[in-house]
């Protein structure tokens, strides 16, 4: 898939495209920016540039970053996609949607997720997913329902596992 390029303010924006920046698959080299992403996301240990290489050369999961005109990433979201039984096809998750402070509010979340939304069209996925933490706020519930999400379910995690948030 093409990155994404940016459009004239006057034009309307296409899911994936908003002026300012552009959306590209990430890279290995985005390694160091991507944990920059994920602590600003709540996760203070990030990620490691081994993880970042393991998850960007997965079948399954596709990132995909918004880079300024410098194309430096400014925000990211993750997508994982696996078969699953009881849909009789394919099942993704968005795993981690994040824009750094200086691009909030300007689009880029929703352009990444109406890109990701695009991507599971393409893989024929049969139900998109993503979890998004209660404490996050009202706001972030609108945002997501803004894109088409129905809230409908309670995820539980085990605590037992390591690297898990509180």
């Amino acid at each position: 898939m093409p990155p994404s390029t940016a459009t004239s303010p006057s034009s309307s924006p296409s899911p994936a495209t908003v002026p300012g920046f552009r959306i590209r698959r990430a890279r290995r080299g985005d390694a160091e920016a991507l944990a920059s992403l994920l602590r600003e996301l709540g996760f203070p240990d990030g990620s490691d540039t081994q993880t970042v290489h393991w998850v960007t050369s997965h079948p399954e999961i596709e990132i995909f970053v918004a880079c300024d005109a410098q194309d430096r990433p400014v925000g990211m979201i993750s997508l994982s996609h696996r078969p699953q039984l009881r849909l009789k096809g394919r099942i993704a998750t968005v795993d981690e949607l994040v824009v750094t402070e200086a691009w909030r509010r300007r689009g880029v979340g929703r352009a990444l997720l109406l890109h990701a939304i695009e991507r599971t069209r393409v893989l024929s996925v049969k139900r998109l997913e993503l979890a998004a933490r209660g404490a996050q706020g009202d706001g972030l519930a609108r945002f997501y329902q803004a894109c088409g999400f129905i809230e409908d379910c309670v995820v539980f995690h085990h605590g037992g596992m390591e690297g898990q948030r509180p």
